[in-house]
């Protein structure tokens, strides 16, 4: 593994929002030292419910191809509310051309127009889009929300959605586009009709969609418009596209560009390397964090939990099982990903972990996490109205197998 010389985050993005005030309360950067737990309260990631039941056949029998990573999941277009209460007073641009994102980079405040400059002549960069980002409550759950031009973000969404329309003219008329797993997990149907409460008051809106928008930690997507009427600060985050630029340089000139403005990075691509420091947790170690999280079991799934013996959802249970082993793993599911080695599915050993890509909005993207026991059986947090539990390793949407590095 290449050595960098900075004392560098594992690329999870931890932004703690104000749900009432007039603006976001931000988290530090996460550095080797991280905040505790408690101040870490990004939100959840999880499994749709047809991937969580073991099927009846038996999961060893074929194994994934060593070099899966989701491209062969089928894209969905994702549903919308009725198009016919759309007015058609708002232009969108039809849908350019897919774009990669590489690093979502947030700031407490407006990033100035020299900074956005800055980021886009970085060698590499393609593409820096400003977008507005918070916390925010939603139905009284606390949600990462952004505010986004619809022409120009949907070339940087998961192409079902990029391409969709009609998801793209309800968000520009004021509709909330939430992501799937927080519209599913959370019971927030298409069409329904939901209050969000930002720093200017409460302002209903409709669930247009279930699309996610590929950013992990990232729930709901809505206007720059009606971004600006929930009091979200105005262009306070960047959405990094450059395709062919090596993630660590860029994650360098990103942090020496942004420095001053007490930016956060989260990485959204796939890194090619670990992007933790360290060696691989070692097997006594790894004993520790599956007896942590075996002490879980019977716990129900929460979506966003982190609490001990209350609910945990799937990557928030494998932090605490780590953590409590004294190793320190990024909180969502995507960064969990970017924080080992990968491994082939038949070299898989006690103690990795496993990752599927089940979204059909976003067919690229990480959705869920266990961590493997041997024997063919692994330990989750499948999903609401489920325990966690131990089951037989599923290959259906496997996207890979993780070796922690500490």
């Amino acid at each position: 593994m290449r050595t960098r010389t900075r004392a560098c985050s594992s690329a999870a993005l931890v932004v703690a929002f104000t749900a009432l005030g007039s603006g976001p309360v931000w988290a530090e950067p996460v550095v080797e030292d991280r905040p505790p737990v408690s101040e870490q309260v990004a939100p959840a990631d999880t499994v749709p419910a047809s991937e969580t039941e073991p099927s009846g056949s038996d999961p060893r029998s074929a194994a994934p191809d060593d070099d899966s990573d989701g491209d062969d999941a089928d894209g969905t277009a994702p549903d919308t509310a009725d198009t016919d209460t759309l007015d058609g007073d708002a232009e969108v641009e039809p849908f350019d051309e897919a774009r990669s994102v590489e690093y979502f980079a947030v700031a407490p405040e407006e990033l100035p127009e020299e900074a956005v400059e800055a980021v886009s002549d970085i060698d590499g960069v393609e593409h820096a889009l400003t977008v507005d980002a918070a916390r925010l409550e939603i139905e009284g759950e606390q949600t990462s929300l952004l505010g986004v031009d619809p022409s120009t973000f949907r070339n940087h969404a998961p192409e079902p959605s990029a391409e969709s329309d009609d998801v793209w003219q309800g968000v520009a008329e004021g509709a909330l586009a939430l992501s799937k797993d927080a519209g599913t997990e959370r019971d927030l149907e298409v069409g329904s009709d939901v209050t969000v409460q930002g720093g200017k008051g409460e302002v209903p809106m409709e669930v247009w969609t279930h699309a996610t928008s590929g950013i992990a930690g990232i729930d709901a997507l809505v206007s720059r418009e009606r971004a600006a009427e929930l009091g979200m600060p105005e262009g306070n985050a960047l959405v990094v596209s450059a395709a062919d630029a090596d993630l660590f340089d860029l994650q360098e000139d990103l942090e020496d560009t942004l420095e001053e403005f007490d930016t956060s990075l989260q990485l959204v691509a796939d890194a090619p390397e670990p992007m933790t420091e360290g060696e691989a947790v070692p097997p006594t170690v790894i004993e520790e964090v599956i007896a942590n999280a075996e002490t879980q079991l019977g716990v129900p799934y929460v979506w966003g939990g982190t609490t001990p013996n209350q609910g945990f959802d799937c990557s928030g249970l494998l932090q605490w099982a780590f953590d409590e082993a004294g190793v320190t793993i990024p909180r969502v599911t995507h960064d969990q990903w970017n924080a080992g080695t990968r491994v082939d599915y038949e070299d898989m050993e006690r103690g990795d972990l496993i990752f599927w890509r089940s979204d059909p909005t976003a067919p690229g993207y990480i959705s869920h996490v266990a961590i493997y026991l041997g024997d063919g059986d692994m330990l989750e947090a499948p999903r609401t109205g489920l325990d966690v539990r131990v089951t037989p390793v599923r290959t259906e949407n496997f996207a890979g197998v993780v070796r922690v590095h500490a």
